[in-house]
């Protein structure tokens, strides 16, 4: 944290207008002319924006060839359009791929305690997921 001393030329009242330009936070503090002269007034000034850390970017993984055989699970997320296409969704894959299995998974797209060992277990059954958001 910095610390600035500001000094008032005006005799009576000090008056200090801060603007911060940079990140972080610093505290001021201003001396105040009055009958009091060792009276000092302290303002803190704190950065209100909000610290995070970006995760290191997962590698996208590869195209499935063909999806003869091949395990394809689904997730609705429990909105009213992934509810509403997935019927029409694995009609269309079944009449393109007879040989293909098909898995739902109804997940909240809210957080939920068991949340992420739900997600492993589709991506442990899986060939590839489709992610059905109904937004």
């Amino acid at each position: 944290m910095k610390t600035h001393e500001w000094r008032s030329a005006i005799s009576g009242i000090g008056i200090v207008i801060v603007t911060a330009l940079s990140g972080g936070s610093f505290a001021l503090t201003a001396p105040v002319a009055t009958a009091e002269a060792a009276t000092r007034v302290k303002l803190e000034v704190l950065d209100p924006r909000a610290e995070f850390s970006v995760p290191p970017p997962a590698p996208i993984t590869t195209r499935l060839n063909s999806l003869s055989g091949k395990r394809i699970g689904i997730l609705n997320n429990t909105k009213e359009g992934a509810r509403a296409f997935q019927p029409y969704l694995e009609k269309l894959l079944k009449e393109a791929e007879p040989n293909l299995e098909l898995k739902s998974w109804t997940i909240p797209y809210n957080d939920y305690a068991g949340k992420e060992k739900d997600l492993e277990q589709i991506a442990k059954w899986s060939d590839a997921v489709i992610g059905l958001i109904g937004d």
